[in-house]
């Protein structure tokens, strides 16, 4: 009854404020508002107030101001969207509103710049140079497939336009942090333009390894892009850009932990670990603007080349070294007409299609401890295992909108089929000789139709309530490890989503909120497992599970140079049935990585200064917290509530600006990851206060 009788008190606020608007408009009133807010999503491209869904938008200057570096800086932002750190850029579990995947295929969409990136470890890539950031949240498998069941990120970079600028970008921070850009921009004519830009970063490290003492986690990236634009006429556009990023990363700074006092030791094992990665994306975009209509082909294609060497045991002993080496090649093709925006009735048909090679190959090599803990009758011994994976899909996707004054009716379907095959190899090398253990040839084949139906109506332009109800889909597939038959696959998931929200601003434009409740039906959950023997993991099925809660965003400029916002999101999300086996039964248990609650408030101030020398200072302060979450399905251990706050001072003057900044100042203790291996648990700890300054330059 309190969760009603506050959703209550919320929605009385909006429809009182909304009768207020009308009110002030009758008075003189300054004239500063806030931008209007555009989803430029693919298949979107229109005001938030459009969109029956919860999103969330951030925009270049806030992305520059908190220094939002990766995927998973924000968490802090965005109402129940949580990405732990997982101590490199192999594995990136994203979660909305508790959907997500720890390993395997994210449940999670993520387009940048139009192209998808369906594999884990490409999601944890170095931001620079980037327009916006936006996060739908709710299924998004209409338009995008069954890969965004949870909701869809999408992230864009600037583009050419017609006017030449060049800029830089230096930042030093303690723990020898060291970020530097530059990008330019050149128009070419008048039809075509090309924007290139270079991107470094280096890290020596936040974590200390004991055994040699010696950093654990240190990093160098380097980037680099180009965008090319060239517009024919008005009935034709291209666009296309190349991206690369390549990574060299030590890791992983995890610790034993001990779950009955919630507490971790010092990071302390023999061997050193490293993941680097090459990744390389690229895009075609061409667009035909016909009267009435727009065809558009987006073509895209991927390349990942990484390796991983890690000490399993986390520990000064000689057990287990695992290497992989990894090769991905992803191509994908969408075709889709959609009318342009009309009064009474707007339409979308599509296709989509990808294929997806995969070649994975892991090792696991015993050491002298190892064998003899594990009463080894050998010397040497190691095993491999290879994995030759393929998938291919094919989608129709259609979506159609019908208007009767305030009222907007939207249903859309989609028809996806995916197969997936999986050549799989397994040999032991015990004293250098060979013995062949198992080869193998599976495939599995999935089809699902994904609807949903939406409704909103524009009580006027300042208030419009929205619900929505649509399918979500994750299909199945194959575990990279595993040691029983019945474990070398994973059925598909599927939910059933209700949400209801309403959108709205006030007072000529100076405030903007927006209020979401939620429940998820959920069926046949994927659920991050280890392995009998605990040396790897593998995903389960559970059997039903749900996940219901509310989300408030609301951003104001009480004054002329005053901005200030406050986004909240709770979560409660449980297993509603999931008997694991005859002597296990986690039905009622919370779901892991799912924080009962998240918020983030702050304040960015500028001050006039109108000096031959100074023109403004820019202050901003903000605070985010994170509610209790489990790390495990058994609910024993968890990371209990903890907050983080971050400031930053710029200093402007023409187009120079200096800035010094600060994140989790008041130096927070808090575990960012936690897992199980080999019977024990261990626990990465979140990052210190960090501290630095910022010089950008445009010329």
């Amino acid at each position: 009854m309190k969760k009603l009788a506050a959703t209550f008190l919320v929605i009385s606020g909006f429809v009182t404020l909304s009768h207020a608007q009308d009110i002030f408009e009758g008075d003189t009133v300054k004239n500063y508002k806030l931008d209007e807010i555009i989803i430029k999503s693919p298949k979107y491209n229109r005001n938030i107030f459009e969109v029956p869904a919860a999103a969330t938008m951030l925009p270049a200057r806030f992305i520059e101001n908190n220094k939002v570096e990766n995927l998973t800086d924000i968490s802090a932002f965005v109402p129940n969207f949580f990405m732990p750190d997982y101590g490199s850029k192999l594995t990136s579990p994203v979660y909305i509103r508790g959907v997500g995947n720890r390993i395997n295929t994210p449940s999670v969409g993520l387009y940048v710049d139009d192209i998808p990136y369906f594999e884990k470890s490409a999601f944890n890539f170095d931001f620079f140079d980037v327009e916006r950031i936006e996060v739908l949240r709710g299924p998004q498998g209409t338009l995008y497939g069954r890969n965004a069941m949870g909701g869809l990120i999408n992230v864009i970079t600037n583009s050419p336009d017609a006017m030449r600028q060049t800029k830089i970008s230096v930042d030093y921070g303690n723990y020898n942090q060291i970020r530097t850009a530059i990008s330019h921009n050149q128009p070419v004519g008048k039809k075509f333009a090309f924007l290139t830009s270079l991107h470094q970063t280096h890290n020596d490290g936040f974590y200390t390894n004991v055994y040699n003492n010696s950093k654990v986690d240190k990093l160098n990236s380097y980037s680099g892009r180009m965008k090319l634009q060239y517009v024919a006429s008005e009935k034709f556009k291209a666009s296309a850009n190349i991206q690369y990023e390549n990574s060299k990363q030590g890791g992983y700074p995890y610790a034993l932990y001990t779950d009955s006092t919630n507490t971790a030791a010092a990071i302390n094992y023999n061997d050193e670990s490293i993941y680097n990665r090459d990744l390389l994306s690229s895009g075609l975009n061409l667009q035909y603007f016909a009267k009435g209509f727009t065809i558009r082909a987006v073509s895209s294609y991927q390349n990942i080349s990484d390796r991983q060497e890690i000490d399993q045991d986390f520990t000064p002993k000689s057990l287990f070294f695992v290497t992989q080496d990894q090769k991905l090649n992803l191509l994908a093709q969408e075709i889709n007409i959609q009318s342009s925006e009309n009064k009474t009735y707007d339409w979308l048909f599509g296709v989509f299609g990808f294929k997806q090679l995969m070649d994975k190959e892991v090792s696991v090599n015993y050491g002298p401890d190892g064998i003899k803990q594990y009463k080894l009758p050998y010397s040497e011994y190691y095993y491999t295992k290879w994995y030759d994976n393929s998938n291919s899909g094919l989608a129709l996707f259609h979506e159609s909108t019908l208007k009767f004054g305030g009222f907007a009716l939207t249903a859309g379907i989609r028809a996806d089929y995916e197969k997936a095959t999986l050549d799989y190899v397994y040999k032991k090398f015990p004293n250098k000789n060979t013995v062949d253990v198992e080869e193998a040839v599976s495939d599995q084949e999935y089809f699902e139709i994904i609807p949903k139906i939406a409704f909103k109506y524009s009580i006027n332009e300042y208030l419009v309530p929205y619900a929505t109800v649509a399918k979500g889909y994750n299909s199945g597939g194959f575990n990279a490890t595993f040691e029983r038959e019945e474990d070398r696959t994973f059925e598909p998931e599927h939910s059933w989503n209700y949400e209801a929200g309403i959108k709205a601003k006030w007072l000529q434009q100076r405030v903007y909120a927006n209020l979401a409740v939620f429940y998820i039906d959920w069926t046949n959950q994927q659920i991050y497992q280890t392995v009998p023997s605990g040396t790897g993991s593998m995903l389960t099925n559970a059997g039903k599970s749900e996940s219901k809660g509310i989300e408030f965003e609301i951003k104001a400029l009480p004054a002329k140079n005053l901005e200030m916002w406050l986004a909240t999101g709770y979560n409660e999300a449980n297993f509603v049935e999931y008997v694991k086996d005859s002597k296990t039964d986690y039905s009622g248990n919370y779901l892991p990585y799912v924080p009962r609650f998240s918020f983030t408030t702050g304040a960015n101030y500028l001050i006039e200064v109108d000096k031959n020398w100074l023109d403004n200072i820019r202050l901003q302060l903000t605070y985010n917290g994170f509610g209790k979450h489990y790390w495990n399905e058994d609910n024993v251990a968890f990371q209990d509530y903890y907050g983080l706050m971050n400031f930053r001072a710029g200093f402007e003057r023409n187009n120079i600006v200096l800035s010094f900044w600060g994140r989790n100042i008041l130096n927070s203790d808090y575990n960012s990851f936690y897992f199980n291996a080999l019977g024990k648990s261990y626990a990465q700890i979140g990052k210190p206060g960090t501290m630095g300054v910022n010089l950008n330059v445009k010329f």
